[in-house]
């Protein structure tokens, strides 16, 4: 009887054990002097899984016992993830190659997914400052196109990523994923005084933005005139050789009414 006592007592102290995070070490803000940051969460848990997450994207996974037990993911903002140490009582990771887009909501979620089912989560906000964003490399644009002439430009980005084309804001979409932008040139798509055209090129990685570079382009009006342009010059001067004025005009008119009533 002592030693089912003994047991009862020491499975209701092991249920009875706390599970929670106790700390979570994220740096508010990153100064541009700073390569790379550490991250910690520090738990007192019997927990089965821990996973980091930026926002909505979970970016590193950690379950004890399990082979591998570590596995990291892609995230905007953060070039490498490396695990310092996971253990049972903190995970501390190092964030390299940080841009501006690492700023976000950082969150340490633990939960036991077997009896009995527990969950606790933190979150703390980083801001990077001063990292700038990448580019992709937009090359080819002349400085200026007329009526029917072929608009061409080239854009290069990192090999993992999808390119994607904009004119004034507005996507091309047969052009997605393609490195060059082939387009016929017209006056329409040339807005502004003086007119002028907007071709942007925009690196996407995983869905998100990762960075993109926009040229201008201006309007050559000089021996590019369109052919209504011309149509309608040629009717004006017609108008114009027959000298007729809109009072005369209107007078031959109401004559013409009075001789066939």
């Amino acid at each position: 009887m002592l030693l089912l006592a003994l047991f009862l007592t020491a499975c209701a102290g092991a249920s009875a054990r706390s599970f929670n995070i106790t700390h979570l070490i994220v740096p508010e803000v990153v100064r541009p002097s700073q390569p790379d940051v550490d991250i910690e969460c520090r738990y007192d848990a019997n927990f089965t899984l821990l996973s980091w997450f930026k926002g909505s994207h979970e970016f590193f996974r950690y379950r004890p016992g399990a082979a591998p037990s570590t596995r990291s993911f892609p995230i905007l903002g953060v070039g490498t993830v490396e695990m310092l140490a996971c253990g049972p009582t903190a995970c501390r990771l190092r964030l390299g190659a940080l841009t501006e887009e690492a700023t976000g909501l950082y969150r340490c979620d633990i939960e036991r997914d077997v009896p009995p089912y527990k969950f606790e989560t933190r979150t703390a906000h980083m801001e990077v400052l001063g990292h700038e964003h990448r580019r992709p490399l937009l090359e080819g644009l002349a400085e200026e196109y007329g009526e029917g002439d072929m608009i061409q430009a080239y854009c290069r980005g990192a090999p993992d990523s999808e390119l994607r084309w904009y004119i004034n804001g507005q996507e091309v979409d047969n052009m997605r994923g393609s490195t060059a932008l082939k387009r016929r040139s017209t006056r329409l798509i040339f807005l502004g005084l003086p007119p002028t055209v907007t071709v942007q090129c925009a690196e996407f990685r995983q869905g998100k933005i990762y960075g993109s570079k926009e040229q201008k382009t201006r309007w050559n009006g000089v021996g590019h005139m369109r052919k209504d342009d011309t149509q309608v010059k040629n009717k004006s001067n017609a108008l114009l050789g027959l000298n007729i004025t809109l009072p005369s005009f209107l007078g031959v008119l109401l004559c013409s009414l009075k001789l066939n009533m």
